[in-house]
């Protein structure tokens, strides 16, 4: 498998992990536009540091750190930015449940 089709399957992984928290749990949703904007300012944050944080996994030519850097920093963090964009989607679309109590 080469580089780019394994990108794309890790990023598909991570867009398939996103919609199954979106859609089997939606108390972790953002209830209204300013939560949602918060979660908005943490993932572009998390996009921002990605870059340098698996740049800085020690011994990252090694096949374990490389398994590290994918699973333990990437899939949650990319995980992450997906998740909010389909937040933001189903709050501007107003399909969020009411506010949790």
């Amino acid at each position: 498998m080469g580089r780019d089709t394994f990108m794309l399957l890790f990023v598909l992984g991570s867009a398939a992990l996103a919609f199954w928290v979106a859609i089997c749990r939606p108390r972790l949703a953002p209830a209204s536009f300013r939560s949602g904007g918060i979660h908005l300012l943490a993932a572009l944050v998390v996009g921002s540091i990605l870059g340098p944080v698996l740049n800085a996994v020690p011994g990252l030519p090694s096949a374990l750190s490389l398994f590290l850097a994918l699973f333990a920093v990437g899939l949650p963090a990319i995980t992450y930015m997906l998740l909010v964009g389909m937040w933001l989607v189903q709050l501007a679309a107003g399909h969020v449940s009411a506010p949790r109590g």
